[in-house]
């Protein structure tokens, strides 16, 4: 009985088949145009047994299945067949027209809805004109991007305005000239149109239109110019060195006079004789004698006797002036001592 019974619930499970998760109930999906984009649907059961189930697409008051529309060939694929439960549909490659409604049903007529936003390219500068500016033998980057840079337009076109007419230059390049030398600037970022051109020249300069649709244009104004050479001057560090070794050693100032008349010298060194004589004696206390009366009489005597004594020499020899090169600084009156 026990079995029986058994049996009685296994075959009642398999009868009720597979009932989708999300009964009766809306999911709201966003894809980008030019990506992929997964539907969502799945038995609640996992254990459970599909018959068979499809999916709609609602147009007007019609619900149409997919696998039958032409706008889906090639662009479909169902996971079924890796995991028996799994009913969810992938839609590859994503255009603006297959947003709407779509419905997941069962052979019980459970189903599920999806309601898929997709999201297209609109220009950042739509109408707009841009400045860019080049120099001859280097690359530029014209600017052009969607809004949504995750969002892959259906279609892009790069146009050149040569001999009155816009001529593409992108994919298709029909002036010879930019064969080889236009490239997308970043292929990884769908929404990213930018154009790299490359070896620019004076005669890329002008117009160039980033197009996606009859109501999505760009305009990029190129201005090139030629490339000023700058020119750099370095100096190594032993050129530094030999040119620092070359320049004139610095004026130094000197107190002691030179080139002056010998009677001038007279009264320098007999003047700095009787400063050198009271200053050694201020210093030294020990010896009082410094200023006793006949020793100052004596100092004063020795001073106008050495004053006398180079005026005689002056007068005598001629010569009033003495070489710079002959002038010596002596500090004390001993060497005088010794000229009679």
């Amino acid at each position: 009985m026990r079995d029986c019974l058994y049996l009685f619930l296994f075959m009642l499970h398999f009868s009720t088949g597979c009932i989708v998760s999300n009964e009766q109930q809306t999911i709201v999906i966003t894809g980008y145009t030019g990506a992929s984009v997964v539907l969502p649907c799945s038995c609640a059961d996992p254990q459970s047994t599909v018959g068979t189930f499809t999916w709609h697409f609602q147009q007007g008051n019609q619900w149409i299945q997919v696998f039958q529309d032409e706008k889906y060939s090639g662009r479909l694929v169902l996971f079924d067949e890796l995991s028996p439960t799994n009913l969810s549909l992938l839609i590859s490659d994503l255009r603006t027209n297959d947003q709407g409604y779509y419905r997941c049903m069962t052979e019980t007529n459970i189903f599920t809805d999806v309601v898929l936003n997709v999201k297209g390219c609109d220009l950042a500068e739509n109408r707009r004109t841009v400045a860019v500016t080049g120099y001859s033998g280097e690359s530029v980057v014209l600017p052009c991007s969607c809004t949504e840079l995750l969002a892959k337009p259906e279609h892009i076109q790069w146009k050149y305005f040569k001999e009155h007419q816009y001529k593409e230059i992108y994919p298709n390049k029909q002036i010879e000239n930019y064969k080889n030398r236009v490239k997308m600037f970043n292929p990884n970022t769908p929404g990213n149109l930018s154009l790299h051109i490359s070896a620019l020249t004076t005669e890329d300069q002008g117009d160039y239109q980033c197009v996606v649709s009859s109501q999505q244009v760009l305009t990029v104004r190129l201005r090139v110019e030629e490339k000023t050479q700058v020119y750099t001057i370095s100096l190594s560090t032993h050129q530094l060195s030999h040119q620092t070794q070359e320049l004139p050693p610095p004026r130094q100032s000197h107190h002691t006079p030179q080139c002056k008349s010998k009677a001038w010298f007279a009264f320098y060194y007999s003047v700095n004789f009787t400063m050198f004589f009271f200053s050694s004696c201020e210093h030294d206390v020990n010896y009082p004698v410094c200023f006793s009366t006949d020793v100052l009489i004596l100092v004063a005597v020795f001073s106008v006797v050495l004053l006398l004594a180079f005026l005689a020499l002056s007068s005598r020899y001629g010569e009033d002036e003495v070489p710079c090169s002959d002038v010596k600084t002596t500090s004390t009156p001993a060497h005088a001592q010794n000229d009679p």
